[in-house]
């Protein structure tokens, strides 16, 4: 092409040339004329001359403009231009045709990592580092997937200052460890609480810094690895008490029956005295009242491992608590505690399991009682409150509380602060709404009250 467009400009400047030649031979000659018409020619000529190298200009600069603007809609026909341009017009399509075929695979490769990261249950946040250190409302968020507005609760947001607003403590955490690392963070309220799992991670691209916050919720977890394995402690001990046990209480009985007469009187055995006896029994008796105790007690943690699957139903909130205000009316009451059913949504329904559920506010409400022994204007109010994606049964009581330091503790089998208690209660409700696909969460200020979230999924 280059050889023709030179073939070709060669031929018009030499017309050119000749036609100045004659120009200048008219003037000679004076013939004005002939002198005017071999001047049109000339303009003409001339006139042509830049048309087909601008148009050689034109075609070039409309190539790159596409490139630049990645405009790869255009097209270049070799047909209207002629046989000089067609050779460069098939490279300029064919370099078009590349350049769109390369960003459509590149879009695609986006589309499907994007993809891939819209749906892990990984919480995936990017910025550029600097914008973590502005509080300018232009500062965009270059990726926020599903899985982190899920975990934490927010909309997607496009300028990382909102975000910044909604969860500050989100902030401050990943301050601590700018250039990478990784923290624990508990957050959440009284209704739900989680426990994130918070990576932060700093890279350069193309010169310049970003930080990509890697976050998962393993409360969930770390509960469920952590009921599993005291259910295997559970169902362990269970066996091998019950194995030590059952004969101790059978022989205890045999030994009690060999002493007695069918109506519970002492024998009097030859070669023994009735003190020897006495002591023979009182012995047995003792065995078999303690192992019949330890029975019972190790009948009682294997209720944590073996809560029945739940026969759902759909229950009416107000009416379900009403029965339970009237069930234990006569324990409160008793104990000189006023328990109160406080305002809640007519039609708020849950569905749930009615024996379960009975059986962990019934526990939850002597908890309740044992916790306000001492206290003045005792008071037990029961509440709901109903959201778009789940239900919220409330037990409060404005007891002694629970300190801090022991709060993560209390839903853990075998654990209690009662001096009779056996540590079941409140592992076997946390193990029951578990079984709902829903939670137990408590939230307690010591010496102030406690609160005790029964949270049903919608």
């Amino acid at each position: 092409m280059i050889k023709k467009f030179t073939i070709q400009v060669a031929i018009r400047t030499l017309l050119i040339l000749l036609f100045c030649l004659i120009f200048a031979f008219f003037i000679l000659k004076n013939l004005w004329f002939s002198t005017a018409g071999i001047g049109t020619l000339i303009i003409l000529q001339v006139a042509f001359l830049i048309k087909y190298v601008n148009n050689t200009n034109y075609s070039l600069v409309k190539f790159l403009e596409a490139l630049k603007n990645e405009d790869y809609s255009v097209y270049f026909s070799p047909t209207k231009k002629g046989d000089s341009f067609a050779k460069v017009y098939d490279d300029f399509n064919l370099i078009i045709k590349i350049f769109k075929r390369n960003k459509i695979e590149k879009e695609a490769q986006y589309a499907y990592f994007k993809y891939i990261l819209e749906h892990v249950n990984l919480g995936i946040i990017s910025i550029k580092k600097e914008d973590l250190f502005t509080e300018t409302s232009d500062a965009e968020i270059l990726f926020l997937n599903k899985a982190a507005c899920k975990i934490l609760q927010i909309p997607q947001h496009k300028y990382w200052h909102r975000l910044a607003n909604h969860v500050p403590w989100l902030v401050s955490e990943i301050l601590k460890i700018t250039n990478g690392g990784k923290a624990l963070v508990d957050f959440g309220d009284e209704t739900e609480r989680k426990q994130l799992s918070l990576e932060v991670i700093d890279i350069q691209l193309l010169n310049a810094p970003y930080l990509i916050f890697t976050f998962q919720d393993i409360r969930s977890e770390i509960e469920q690895k952590e009921v599993e394995a005291w259910h295997n402690v559970i169902r362990i001990l269970a066996h091998e008490m019950l194995n030590s046990f059952t004969p101790v209480s059978s022989l205890a009985s045999t030994i009690k029956s060999i002493t007695e007469d069918d109506k519970g009187y002492l024998l009097n055995l030859q070669g023994m005295s009735q003190d020897d006896i006495k002591d023979i029994n009182i012995a047995a008796s003792t065995i078999k009242k303690r192992s019949d105790g330890l029975l019972g007690f190790v009948a009682d943690y294997r209720t944590i491992s073996n809560v029945p699957i739940p026969q759902f139903n759909k229950i009416n909130v107000k009416q379900f608590l009403s029965s339970i205000e009237l069930l234990m009316k006569p324990l409160t009451d008793e104990a000189n505690i006023e328990l109160k059913l406080l305002a809640m949504p007519a039609n708020a329904t849950i569905n749930a399991d009615t024996k379960l559920i009975e059986q962990v506010l019934i526990n939850l409400i002597n908890n309740s009682v044992h916790a306000l022994k001492g206290r003045k204007n005792p008071i037990i109010k029961m509440s709901c409150l109903v959201e778009i994606d789940k239900t919220i049964l409330f037990v409060t009581d404005n007891g002694q509380g629970i300190e801090e330091k022991i709060l993560s503790q209390i839903f853990i089998p075998f654990y209690t602060t009662k001096k009779n208690g056996s540590g079941i209660g409140l592992s076997l409700s946390k193990n029951i709404l578990k079984k709902h696909n829903g939670n137990l969460l408590v939230n307690s200020e010591a010496g102030v009250y406690t609160t005790f979230s029964l949270v049903f999924k919608n």
